[in-house]
């Protein structure tokens, strides 16, 4: 085992800033990205702390004791008159208005004991009222509400609740009163969306239940901060904008929150052809899948389609009616070898949330400013502190990064206890039962592809550890012939060193987990929860391996062993210590108190992570995965793509052959106004003008097909050849196709088209080579300097290099990426061969 030194713990001292500092550290940070129209700033707040007056009732009775209705406190006509009232920020710590953490002040001291002992009181009541209008609420879209609490909240308007916080425990409660929260140290802040629907002209009524975590809590706090209503005449506020992960590497998804209650959508084009923020009258349009959040916005997941390698698109959120987002850019990658970055908890809140925040900004700019070329993030969970917490998702999604690199994200246990995960983030492939232990909880085991890996996430918060083995079993058997390498991901390491490295759970799931692991051939096992930096020797299920041999530079895995790797903070808002004993699975552990990430490197034969301290990119640990390739696998020349033959004697197609009749039984052609950027996925990776050929591409699932094949615009059929078992095929061009850009689909008569992609010629196809006045010289003389790549007999066709999106036919296509094909057409098709170890 080797430790790679500290001594004494450092403990990280931040400053304590003022909470009304919060969202404005948050904001400047980039956490918030809004329409082009804002809340009105002229709004007048309906409750402060400063002006509003609340009844409040400390005593630990049930307020709806003897009501059939056990909300009866939260209504209208409900008699609060023998309770006290106070204007203020309300709470108590050790009994005294003093000492609260955060720099909250206390204005009006809570009794925080039940009579007569020291046991706290559980729950605090409080009713505040609203006069209002009818014309005012006309006038309203929402309100937006901010709160700062301990331990949990819940929040009732007229009788129904619109928000709770940490307040998964209350319906364990057998009436208004018992203890929830998760037990956090200081006060949280939060802000949350009321719909004007639930107010009336008249008398309106807030309720508030305020709950202690237990009865030996230190503190309590409540502090109703403001309650502001929301023109009905501006645009849409749109935050939280998040770029994740897609199935493979032709999507993304992206995620937001708006106060807007219209449909919104995800717009997406070439950044080349984004000016002064206006989007191109084709730009792509993604709808969006929406509900109501936690926190009474509307969350909206739109995932993009028909993403090609090596290009810059743009991207906005919201709606022509209610405004648009600012506009945010990410880069796909080139195909091959690639990178990513993995990071440990980020646990926005587990500290102080601005010091938290600013870390985890640290890391991010730091990360990507090293490898600006890596292809996404992976983070091993507790992205937030408190699950609920909308702050410190601000915090989280404060990096600008978040919105221009795709995350793909585990469930953390702190991230568990509110739906409000699932609503900002929005993974691939989520499973509807593995990894769902709790409907009223986040939840889901996920996979996706990415270039030759299959990863597979796990919620580790469901202890079905067989229902996550199952779903790795069928994920590995549906896909595990697409990729070489396996990588398994979840939140609760196993083979960690520090505090949680012998709690209950973590053994029981190290005696179950890595058995399966080692049972479907994964390779790598990335981890977190322990806020320690780990590397076990290779595992073959929980027995180490090659334990005399040196823990650095290359572990070349034999049979079923596999790699697991556990990450340190990312933010530096908590760190654990290692513990003093002797962990057998352990080859590097390290705990220096200070942020680290990792950058890994996935090429054929490898998979290499480097750690590193975020402070200064010096490293902490690096380790290559090493794998020899298969020797049953042919080597792959990347610079001669392999394509079947052309039969010379194929009689070219008759361009005057009128489109197919249907009586004939004859295919027609799919429209191109029908065709879909899902569907945007043939790659044309060669074109030979002077033989009159076409090789191309299919996605994977349509390799050796029978396709009906067209050429647009005026739709030439060019047959129903199949494509090999690699999805290559080669089709001969139609004699008059003229010079320009050309759309080629691929269809059944059952499905419509199934695929498409675009090609360019440089000249006319007419007359084909060796037929009547076709010439010898074509392609010579005064064209051979036009840098078109002429060669004897014609010249040579280019697909297009320069990421335009080309149509022919119709311009009312959606995006499409001609740009890459160039670049695919020099590359190999990558045997996806999974392997198997002897």
């Amino acid at each position: 085992m080797t430790t790679t030194p500290t001594a004494a713990r450092r403990p990280r001292h931040r400053a304590r800033v003022a909470a009304a500092l919060l969202l404005v550290t948050a904001t400047a940070v980039g956490a918030t990205s809004t329409a082009t129209s804002a809340r009105a700033d002229d709004a007048v707040p309906l409750l402060t702390t400063e002006s509003t007056a609340w009844s409040y009732l400390e005593t630990g009775v049930d307020p709806s004791a003897g009501s059939a209705d056990p909300l009866s406190w939260t209504a209208d006509d409900f008699d609060d008159s023998a309770w006290k009232n106070a204007q203020g920020s309300f709470g108590a710590k050790g009994g005294k208005a003093t000492g609260m953490g955060g720099g909250y002040a206390v204005d009006t001291l809570l009794q925080q004991y039940l009579p007569g002992g020291t046991v706290d009181v559980p729950t605090y009541f409080f009713r505040s009222s609203l006069d209002l209008t009818a014309d005012q609420l006309a006038g309203w879209k929402s309100l937006t509400a901010d709160v700062v609490y301990d331990d949990a909240l819940v929040v009732y308007v007229n009788g129904t609740k619109v928000v709770g916080y940490e307040d998964s425990r209350v319906a364990e409660h057998d009436g208004n009163v018992g203890y929830a929260g998760d037990g956090g140290g200081d006060p949280d802040r939060s802000t949350f969306t009321i719909d004007p629907a639930l107010l009336h002209a008249g008398e309106n009524t807030v309720s508030v239940a305020l709950y202690q975590d237990r009865s030996t809590s230190s503190d309590i706090y409540f502090d109703f901060l403001s309650l502001t209503p929301v023109s009905a005449s501006a645009e849409a506020t749109i935050s939280d904008v998040f770029l994740n992960i897609g199935a493979d590497e032709s999507q993304r998804a992206v995620s937001w929150y708006s106060d807007s209650t219209s449909a919104e959508e995800a717009q997406l084009a070439l950044t080349k052809d984004v000016t002064g923020g206006a989007f191109p009258a084709r730009a792509s349009s993604f709808p969006s899948t929406s509900g109501t959040a936690t926190d009474g916005q509307n969350w909206h997941h739109a995932t993009l389609t028909g993403l090609v390698p090596s290009t810059s698109y743009s991207y906005r959120v919201g709606s022509d009616a209610d405004g648009w987002s600012e506009t945010y850019t990410f880069e796909t990658q080139a195909t091959g070898d690639y990178g990513f970055l993995f990071i440990g908890d980020a646990q926005i809140g587990a500290g102080e949330t601005v010091a938290d925040t600013a870390g985890w900004v640290e890391t991010m700019g730091k990360a990507s400013g090293e490898f600006p070329d890596t292809s996404f993030v992976l983070s091993a969970g507790d992205q937030v502190n408190t699950a609920s917490n909308e702050l410190q998702y601000d915090g989280f999604l404060a990096p600008s990064q978040t919105k221009s690199l795709p995350f793909a994200t585990n469930i953390g246990n702190h991230d568990v206890a509110s739906k409000a995960y699932e609503q900002h983030f929005a993974m691939p492939n989520v499973s509807e039962t593995a990894g769902r232990p709790d409907a009223n909880r986040a939840g889901g085991d996920y996979w996706f592809l990415y270039q030759d890996t299959l990863y597979i996430s796990f919620n580790s918060n469901d202890r079905d550890d067989a229902g996550h083995a199952d779903f790795a079993r069928k994920v590995i058997a549906e896909h595990g012939d697409e990729a070489r390498w396996t990588v398994v991901t979840f939140h609760h390491s196993v083979y960690s060193v520090a505090s949680h490295a012998t709690d209950g759970d973590i053994v029981t799931r190290r005696a179950e987990l890595p058995p399966v692991m080692s049972e479907l051939d994964v390779d790598l096992v990335l981890m977190g929860h322990d806020h320690v930096y780990v590397r076990s020797y290779l595992m073959s299920g929980m027995t180490p391996v090659h334990t005399d041999e040196p823990v650095d530079g290359t572990v070349t895995p034999e049979g079923d062993e596999v790699l697991y790797v556990t990450a340190n903070s990312s933010s530096g808002s908590k760190y654990y210590d290692i513990q003093s004993q002797d962990f057998a699975f352990s080859a590097v552990q390290n705990q220096e108190y200070t942020p680290n990430f990792t950058n890994v490197e996935v090429t054929a034969d490898s998979i290499a992570m480097t750690t590193y301290r975020t402070a200064d990119l010096s490293v902490v640990d690096e380790v290559t995965l090493s794998r020899p390739a298969d020797p049953t696998e042919p080597p792959v020349d990347p610079t001669d793509p392999t394509t079947p033959p052309v039969d010379p004697t194929t009689p070219p197609v008759d361009p005057t052959t009128p489109p197919v009749d249907p009586g004939t039984g004859e295919p027609t052609a799919v429209p191109l106004s029908e065709l879909t950027e899902a569907t945007h996925t043939l790659v044309v990776t060669a074109v030979d003008e002077a033989e009159g050929t076409l090789t191309a591409t299919v996605p994977r699932r349509l390799a050796g097909a029978a396709l009906d094949w067209f050429v647009h615009s005026e739709p030439v059929y060019l047959g129903d050849d199949p494509s090999d078992d690699d999805g290559v095929l080669t089709l001969r061009l139609p004699e008059g196709l003229g010079a320009g850009t050309h759309t080629l689909v691929g269809q059944t008569d059952a499905t419509g088209a199934e695929t498409w992609g675009t090609f360019e010629l440089t000249a006319a196809s007419d007359p084909l080579p060796g037929t009547p006045g076709a010439g010898a010289g074509a392609g010579t003389g005064s064209e051979a300097g036009t840098g078109a790549g002429t060669s004897a007999g014609g010249s040579t066709a280019t697909a297009q290099a320069d990421g335009t999106l080309a149509f022919t036919g119709s311009d009312a296509l959606p995006l499409a990426a001609g740009a890459l094909l160039v670049l695919l057409a020099g590359l190999a098709l990558v045997v996806r061969a999974r392997r198997r170890r002897a």
